[in-house]
């Protein structure tokens, strides 16, 4: 029923970032991007949208997307597949809590993992792999595609690391027999939600 799957898609959603709000570990921040897409077969568009990035160690982060543009839409596979993880497992009968709590582990995969690599008390290269995209791209041979890309970031702290710019570029494909190859660039500019931990601090 689709006020049933709306209601399921939303609470995997809300399962996802509650999840993440508890990480302890490193810092966490959440702000926008903008950019510029240009790939295989379609035409290059600009788009922009809000992007989390959570520092699970001083140097292991994971990320999340979600991006809009003319004709484009960009947000992680994960919570996909949990949509129908948890669809799946709850047409059983009494099997709704299960599947909401499937579907929730599935949704918190990241979409990507970054490796940060200082070069300073406040700059740093982080490259990347985000191998769990999922993006809405109409007028090809299809409308959604999964896919990945590897990049790199390079990160700018500014007041007391408060603030972070960061300008990328990835290189992307779909997961599909035409793979769509091109190339996302773009300007990360995000707000400190979140110190690390004393404890990571004097490692």
């Amino acid at each position: 029923m689709p006020i049933k799957s709306c209601t399921l898609f939303v609470i995997v959603l809300l399962f996802s970032f509650q999840g993440h709000a508890q990480i302890e570990k490193g810092a966490i921040y959440f702000g926008g991007r903008a950019g510029y897409l240009s790939i295989e077969d379609y035409a290059p568009r600009t788009y922009g949208g809000l992007e989390l990035d959570v520092m699970v160690t001083d140097k292991i982060g994971i990320h999340y997307s979600i991006l809009f543009g003319e004709e484009y839409f960009h947000m992680p596979l994960a919570p996909v597949g949990g949509f129908f993880v948890a669809a799946a497992v709850s047409d059983i009968e009494e099997g709704v809590g299960f599947g909401l709590l499937l579907g929730a582990l599935t949704a918190i995969i990241p979409e990507g993992v970054s490796y940060n690599i200082p070069l300073g008390e406040n700059s740093g290269f982080a490259p990347y792999i985000s191998p769990l995209q999922f993006e809405y791209l109409p007028g090809g041979e299809g409308n959604t595609y999964p896919g990945g890309a590897i990049g790199l970031r390079y990160h700018q702290y500014v007041g007391k690391k408060l603030f972070r710019v960061s300008p990328m570029v990835e290189y992307k494909v779909h997961y599909n027999k035409n793979p769509h190859p091109g190339i996302s660039a773009g300007l990360n500019i995000a707000l400190q939600l979140k110190e690390k931990s004393a404890k990571l601090a004097v490692e």
